[in-house]
């Protein structure tokens, strides 16, 4: 029963797509630790008698606040291996955070796109493009909204829509500036329009 409802929040609550079976691996994940760890603070409580002998009636009072933080621990460590195992699973690493790191990954994306503009599929999905440069979806969203805000990127749809129907090349890279997207990404300019006019296709 816990193990079913923590996959079912695993799998509705975050604003991406989550495959069930990763979300059972998180939510038996929590289950186990739920029972282990209860287990051991009911083993705890009953050999180490300390906050009977310093709280006296109120005891469960502290006992309970213990209790909630290490189920909410529990909870947030199944997040974080249901959020990772697609990483783990296709074997692309998460890349080290650098300066102009983001902006490389935006320009790799860019390329991967452009490249198959043309084709009768026209786009990717975010899981293909995260193969392809073998990186961590989780780098890719904030390289994608500052590529959509700058009219690079086209993603057909939002929140969970966004990991079934693949993002398009938007705007063309030798007429789109490059600014919007080196403010965004790399440099931070009171005025975008000082970039000189440098258009995206100079970089790809």
């Amino acid at each position: 029963m816990m193990a079913g409802g923590m996959a079912a929040m695993y799998h509705y609550v975050p604003n991406m797509q989550v495959k069930w079976g990763h979300a059972w691996v998180g939510g038996l994940f929590v289950s186990t630790c739920f029972e282990v760890a209860k287990k051991l603070l009911t083993l705890y409580v009953s050999k180490v008698p300390t906050y009977s002998m310093v709280y006296g009636a109120f005891a469960t009072v502290p006992i309970l606040l213990v209790w909630i933080y290490v189920a909410w621990v529990i909870v947030l460590l199944g997040a974080v291996m249901t959020a990772y195992l697609p990483s783990l699973l296709s074997g692309v690493v998460k890349r080290p955070k650098s300066h102009g790191q983001q902006f490389q990954l935006a320009l790799e994306t860019l390329q991967q796109l452009e490249r198959v503009r043309s084709t009768v599929a026209k786009g990717l999905t975010i899981a293909q493009i995260s193969l392809l440069l073998r990186v961590d979806e989780l780098q890719l969203d904030p390289v994608l909204e500052t590529l959509l805000r700058a009219g690079l990127d086209r993603p057909i749809g939002r929140g969970p829509a966004r990991r079934d129907r693949p993002p398009r090349a938007g705007g063309r890279p030798d007429t789109t500036l490059l600014a919007p997207l080196i403010n965004g990404l790399l440099l931070s300019y009171e005025d975008p329009t000082r970039i000189y006019g440098k258009t995206a296709a100079g970089c790809l």
